[in-house]
Order: C-alpha cells, then sequence, then structure tokens
C-alpha cells in the first residue's frame, strides 16, 4: 500500500520503510517499537500516516470519527 501511495504522491514514500523498521525490532523482541511514542514506533508512524491520508483527503478528524 505505501508504494502504491508513493508512486502516486512523493510525500508518502518513507512511510513502508519506517513502518517495516519498527515491525522489524518488534519481531526482535523490542516491544517498544510497537506502541512507544516520542521514538518512529509502529503505532507513531501509521498514526502520522493516517494523518496525512486524511489530510490529502480533506477529511476531518471529528467528521471520520463521527461517520463511525
Amino acid at each position: 500500500m505505501c508504494a502504491t501511495l508513493a508512486g502516486v504522491l512523493g510525500r508518502f514514500g518513507d512511510y513502508g520503510d519506517r513502518l517495516a523498521r519498527a515491525l522489524d525490532r518488534v519481531r526482535s523482541g523490542d516491544l517498544d517499537w510497537f506502541t512507544r511514542p516520542m521514538i518512529d514506533s509502529y503505532h507513531t508512524v501509521w498514526f502520522e500516516l493516517h494523518e496525512n491520508l486524511l489530510a490529502t483527503l480533506g477529511i476531518e478528524r471529528a467528521r471520520e470519527h463521527a461517520a463511525g
């Protein structure tokens, strides 16, 4: 998915690598890299990607939440 997004908009280009690096660390036993804030954890990167997608599509978070 990240590679496809990057092919359309370059700013999505680093998400795939960042998610893969975080997942590698989790699989190596460093569980902080799954959800810890303030580092490039899987959750941090996914949240940033999600926010970027919402902004790109012009969707406000409150409206997205209300839609369920």
